[in-house]
């Protein structure tokens, strides 16, 4: 399970695309050996990788109109939109892939619909210090859980297990892209560590929140208490290594590349 340290090098976007060249040099030879739509389908996501964003959409547009109908199309041809800027046609698109496989991302891709609405201003603003999902975690140095969540792909209301995998997934995915500092990211890295304080492991709550603040996030008053009271905590156990926490939200799955 990526937790505490193990998750702190996926909390940095990589500088580097060194680490993609033998996956890429898979991916052509396949599609040149097999243009079928599993192996054009990784070669878009490859290209996304690589930054080559308009490549990529005209490859999976392309794919979409020999292949109508595939979630993984609209789902990268969203990512890729999102990654030029076009916010408008990104969420377009991330809809239609969750018309089409609901359960996409495991069933994640609503926080990514959040992200856009929030973009292009279609959400009400967030109350003072919160991040665009408005959870209420309180000042003290244990998170309050929220009295209520947001709703999911299905419609309903999320329970506090369906929005950490949310925010662990897609978040995880985001920052291969996305640098810091970018304060979005800080507020839903903040969130997370919240929910893990809360419910999870405390030594990835000590990471989150240090991402938060390398993001930009402008709660440091709250991060130092809570901090502070992840070191009581970890110094408790250190002294009765024995007792052992209930934790809502281990065994997260991690995200593949840009494709399911």
């Amino acid at each position: 399970m990526y937790a505490g340290q193990n998750l702190k090098p996926l909390l940095v976007t990589p500088t580097s695309k060194a680490d993609l060249i033998d996956r890429s040099r898979y991916v052509i030879e396949a599609a040149r050996e097999d243009p079928s739509f599993e192996n054009l389908n990784d070669l878009a996501a490859v290209l996304i990788r690589h930054g080559r964003l308009a490549e990529a959409v005209s490859l999976l547009l392309f794919l979409e109109r020999k292949y109508p109908g595939h979630y993984e199309t609209a789902s990268n041809v969203g990512t890729a939109y999102e990654l030029m800027g076009r916010n408008k046609d990104a969420l377009k698109w991330i809809l239609e892939g969750m018309k089409r496989n609901p359960n996409d991302h495991y069933g994640t891709e609503w926080l990514h619909v959040h992200i856009l609405k929030a973009k292009l201003g279609q959400l009400p603003k967030p109350g003072p210090g919160r991040s665009i999902l408005n959870l209420d975690f309180g000042n003290d140095a244990t998170p309050r859980r929220p009295a209520t969540f947001t709703i999911g792909n299905a419609g309903k209301q999320l329970s506090l297990f369906s929005v950490g995998l949310a925010l662990r997934y897609q978040l995880l995915e985001r920052i291969a892209f996305v640098s810091a500092p970018d304060p979005m990211v800080a507020g839903l890295l903040l969130d997370w560590a919240n929910l893990e304080l809360l419910a999870g492991t405390v030594e990835s709550a000590d990471v989150l929140y240090d991402a938060a603040i390398r993001y930009g996030s402008d709660a440091s008053r709250t991060i130092a208490v809570r901090k502070a009271q992840v070191a009581r905590i970890l110094a408790t156990a250190k002294r009765t290594p024995d007792v052992q926490g209930r934790c809502e939200l281990c065994e997260f799955p991690l995200p593949p590349d840009v494709k399911e």
